[in-house]
């Protein structure tokens, strides 16, 4: 689905739950337009518009989406941890217009939990790319499928596999990771992109290569939070 189609389907107006969106219905829809004629126009022959104006006008339904779709997942995660009932966030964002990710079955999970002792665990991922990095989150909750409340120091590694110790024992935690790939020097890419990549959190970059970031943004793409009740 591109980012147009993802725009185009943010339903929020009248939704009482969302009073206070970044980027509302009628904002998002005066982004998406410009974006989907300005690309339009650059597919044109001869082409009518440049590559760098269909980016600026992509980087700014973008960040409008991000900023929205993490709005939206923090009233979804109070109103399940205040109605005990996953469901209920769910619902809040599949009303809104936005896609819950897909759980993904134990034989393909990106990352992995696994007790290591008491109040101890081992955290492993499968490898992304060379030089790409990884961030976990972790908290303790009040069931399973119920995301933490609070949210732990974010643990970076370049490493695949971390240890983490010092839990509470006999405490449900939430685990959840995103992988970063590093800043491409290149567009040419010969090589089938692989499933963990795929959803791994690609680096946005100026023409330098500085690392770009955007206030306000959800910059990482988290897999599923995982449960898991420490020894």
């Amino acid at each position: 689905m591109t980012i147009v189609e993802r725009g185009n389907l943010q339903h929020t107006a009248g939704n009482a739950a969302l009073p206070a969106m970044p980027t509302n219905d009628t904002a998002m829809a005066a982004l998406v337009g410009p974006l989907l004629t300005t690309y339009n126009s650059f597919k044109a022959v001869p082409p009518l518009t440049t590559s760098a104006q269909v980016t600026s006008k992509k980087t700014a339904v973008v960040t409008a989406y991000n900023q929205n779709a993490g709005y939206i997942q923090g009233i979804a995660r109070a109103e399940a941890i205040a109605a005990g009932d996953v469901n209920v966030g769910i619902q809040l964002v599949n009303a809104s217009g936005y896609k819950l990710k897909k759980t993904k079955s134990p034989s393909t999970r990106v990352f992995k939990v696994t007790n290591a002792g008491i109040g101890a665990v081992e955290i492993t991922s499968k490898a992304v790319a060379t030089r790409a990095g990884y961030i976990r989150q972790y908290g303790p909750t009040t069931a399973k499928n119920v995301p933490p409340v609070v949210i732990a120091e974010d643990l970076y590694s370049l490493e695949v596999s971390i240890y983490l110790n010092n839990l509470k024992s006999g405490t449900m935690y939430g685990f959840r990771e995103a992988s970063i790939l590093p800043v491409t020097r290149s567009t040419v890419n010969t090589l089938p992109i692989s499933a963990v990549k795929k959803i791994a959190t690609p680096t946005i970059a100026t023409k330098s290569h500085k690392v770009s970031f955007s206030d306000g943004a959800e910059h990482y793409s988290w897999c599923p939070w995982q449960y898991l009740g420490i020894q």
